[in-house]
């Protein structure tokens, strides 16, 4: 991801990054309220058939008329290791599931705004992108050292306070990052700790997890990125498939047919 002081500002600010009775007894109460007052009108639901399962499927819905409608779907990956609950726009806390942490190969579960796009392309070419974009530059990292000021946010290596000892360059020599999307994971009050850098970019295969983001092939993570629209306040919910259908009622979630 990327350079420039203005352009350094505004990746900042994105990144700034059971059973069903007992499921229903930890769920946020003022959650739904909190979803409903973004006026979401699109939505990426990303499911796993368990927990430690890191081969999924994202499907995607456009709020018209007062209701949900599905506009494709496609196969994903999470985290080699899985799934565990994440710092999103609602705390979840369910006895006997797994919690994300920093290093543990888990992507986030949870209810999450969708901040910038970002890429390796020149902002010329990005025009068609309708969420803010971010060109990924050589010098661009993010930070994922916990005792940095600077975790979980995009610096330039070259004028940031060194205080980290692990990054992640945001312009590989691979594709992985050629096109994305930051996920706004542990992004309002930053923990320690809780995870960090998490972001929808292109996946080495469909057999292999993530560190912890959310990976597809090319043509289908362009095909996010020409759809998103950031005047529709996108949101990811991503979870197992019984947590979701457990949610679905209670926020007014989309149906899906597993």
């Amino acid at each position: 991801m990327k350079r420039l002081c203005f352009r350094i500002a505004i990746a900042l600010a994105f990144v700034h990054l059971c059973a069903p009775q007992a499921w229903a007894q930890t769920v946020h109460k003022g959650g739904r309220k909190a979803i409903e007052n973004l006026k979401v009108r699109q939505l990426l639901v990303v499911v796993t058939d368990n927990w430690n399962d890191f081969q999924g499927k994202l499907y995607a819905f456009k709020h018209t008329r007062g209701k949900w409608t599905l506009q494709f779907s496609n196969t994903v990956v999470v985290g080699s290791n899985g799934l565990g609950w994440g710092d999103g726009i609602v705390p979840f806390s369910v006895s006997g599931t797994p919690v994300k942490k920093e290093g543990d190969k888990k992507s986030p579960a949870g209810v999450f705004t969708i901040g910038a796009a970002f890429g390796y392309a020149d902002y010329k070419d990005a025009k068609w992108i309708r969420n803010p974009y971010i060109r990924t530059i050589d010098t661009l990292i993010c930070v994922d050292d916990i005792q940095s000021v600077n975790y979980n946010k995009l610096v330039d290596k070259d004028t940031a306070k060194a205080d980290y000892h692990s990054f992640e360059y945001m312009h590989r020599k691979d594709n992985y990052y050629k096109w994305g999307l930051f996920i706004r994971h542990n992004s309002d009050k930053v923990v320690p700790g809780d995870g960090s850098c998490i972001f929808m970019h292109i996946w080495e295969n469909e057999h292999e997890g993530t560190v912890g983001c959310t990976a597809m092939k090319e043509a289908d993570m362009l095909r996010v990125l020409h759809w998103i629209n950031a005047k529709d306040k996108p949101l990811l919910v991503q979870m197992p498939i019984q947590n979701y259908r457990d949610l679905r009622l209670r926020y007014k979630l989309p149906a899906i047919s597993f």
